[in-house]
């Protein structure tokens, strides 16, 4: 019969065997992790925590990989789990603010990211992630003292000097931010994400062919995720549209097709991009078909500065005052009017600012901005009813501050300006919910202040709204590309009927 003293010995020989077990499969695991064998990893990871074990890099490996895979709850109670077994676990406190400001907890994030940097004041990853969380606050200049940190800190960090670049980019220092990404993409060639942020700054920049010429490198990548070659291809069709190649243009459209018959659309690394793409992949691919694709060039040119409804007109020609022109698109993406109205610098009124000065080839310029601050949403109606503000009131404060910006950029170098109104919304679903009617109210009253408002500045105005408009405010499906943007064939229409003039 065994004593005490043998049973216990026994106990501490098998304890010490699955701590040596366990030791061997942590190790294990994280070089399958490391490998990017992340099946394996998993594996292991759940095997260990299955057994008991209580190493908290288990746990925060585990929760990276949780993260990656967009399963953001389990992450969070995993990265929990790390910090409740090390209490001054850095890592595992930055990681959570990653995660946190993933799910939208900002502030939250804000306090654990903190509290990584008070563990480890030299980490330079959760300086960086500082930055990122201070930026989706509106803490811009904070953010980039962030980044610059973790650069000094890190001098070969490129995930920093692309975070950088977007802050700067923000601030309206598009030039700056391009010299940053560049420096990104030089520390790590196939950084998909610095590639990805230098495309839409070249584009932004006015600088099509460079920006194309990026975006097709980013489709020659082998380890890039799907999602940023489908963002890619469609930069491409874009610049070729605006470049007026037709043939090209089409060639991309079906390149994002067979893209998307690979399944690629599982790999948008946010809900923003795919988004994004969707919203202007669908309206080019509608688009597309009708417009009229001459090849014959005219002498005239007119410059058609706005957000995506200025592709509706695309190099189509058009008489004024018995003279042929043709539309010359220039994307200003994303642009509200909102963005011109306030006294900050911007990324959209950098763009605006370096573009024009690629376009004063005319005496006419049409301008395309104001459909998205009027959506559900977000935009001027969601801004009124959550601050409390008379919408008219908000209206005309958007309208005067947008056409004083635009009235002082632009009539020095054309002497008619034309802008075009915002189009009736149109009906998504069978009924229409109390944000629809409002939206309805909004958008005629918009109309009507900007329309005044052009007119009274000596401009000239084209009331998008009289043609698109049934007598209940919604859309007539007349005039339409798709549910948003305007049909090419209403233009000549438009200058025929719905024009006027200061």
């Amino acid at each position: 019969m065994k004593g005490f003293g043998d049973l216990y010995k026994e106990k501490k020989k098998k304890t010490q065997k699955t701590k040596t077990s366990n030791e061997q499969i942590i190790k294990q695991a994280i070089q399958l992790h490391l490998q990017g064998n992340i099946t394996e990893a998993t594996k292991y990871y759940k095997q260990l925590i299955n057994q008991g074990c209580n190493n908290p890099n288990v746990f925060s490996n585990y929760g990276a990989i949780s993260q990656g895979q967009g399963k953001l709850q389990n992450a969070e109670k995993l990265y929990r789990k790390a910090i409740k077994i090390n209490p001054d676990f850095a890592n595992a406190y930055s990681n959570l603010g990653n995660v946190l400001r993933d799910l939208g907890k900002l502030q939250d994030a804000e306090l654990y990211t903190r509290k990584a940097i008070e563990l480890k004041p030299d980490f330079a990853d959760a300086h960086s992630n500082l930055g990122n969380v201070l930026k989706d606050l509106g803490k811009l200049q904070d953010a980039e003292k962030l980044y610059r940190k973790a650069i000094e800190l890190n001098p070969d960090f490129a995930n920093a000097y692309s975070n950088l670049g977007n802050v700067l980019r923000d601030l309206g220092k598009l030039q700056d931010a391009e010299k940053l990404y560049r420096k990104a993409i030089e520390l790590k060639p196939d950084y998909a994400v610095a590639h990805h942020n230098l495309g839409n700054n070249l584009q932004d920049l006015g600088n099509l062919q460079e920006a194309m010429i990026l975006s097709k490198s980013i489709l020659k990548l082998r380890r890039i995720n799907q999602g940023y070659k489908l963002l890619a291809a469609l930069r491409i069709t874009i610049i070729n549209l605006l470049s007026k190649n037709f043939a090209e243009t089409q060639h991309y459209i079906n390149k994002i097709k067979d893209l998307l018959n690979q399944e690629s659309i599982n790999n948008f690394e946010n809900e923003r991009d795919k988004k994004y793409f969707f919203a202007y992949y669908r309206f080019i691919e509608s688009l597309y078909s009708l417009l009229k694709k001459e090849n014959k060039s005219t002498f005239s040119r007119i410059p058609h500065i706005g957000e995506s409804h200025c592709l509706s007109f695309a190099h189509q020609n058009l008489y004024i005052s018995s003279q042929l022109n043709q539309i010359q698109p220039v994307l200003i993406t994303g642009g509200k009017a909102w963005h011109f109205a306030n006294n900050q610098k911007n990324k959209w009124k950098d763009s605006f600012t370096q573009q024009i000065k690629n376009h004063t080839y005319s005496d006419k310029v049409f301008v395309s901005f104001g459909e998205i601050d009027c959506r559900k949403d977000e935009g001027i109606l969601q801004y009124s009813i959550k601050n409390n503000k008379n919408i008219f009131d908000v209206c005309k404060k958007t309208i005067k501050g947008y056409l004083n910006y635009m009235e002082e950029n632009l009539s020095s170098n054309y002497s008619n300006r034309y802008y075009f109104g915002v189009p009736a919304p149109t009906r998504r679903g069978e009924i229409l919910d109390e944000f629809d009617f409002k939206r309805i109210k909004v958008i005629k009253l918009y109309n009507s202040i900007l329309k005044k408002e052009v007119l009274f500045r000596g401009a000239n105005f084209l009331d998008i709204y009289a043609l698109t408009s049934t007598k209940d405010g919604e859309n007539n499906k007349l005039h339409m590309c798709d549910t948003t943007h305007l049909s090419p064939k209403c233009l000549s229409i438009l200058f025929k009927n719905y024009f006027h003039e200061s």
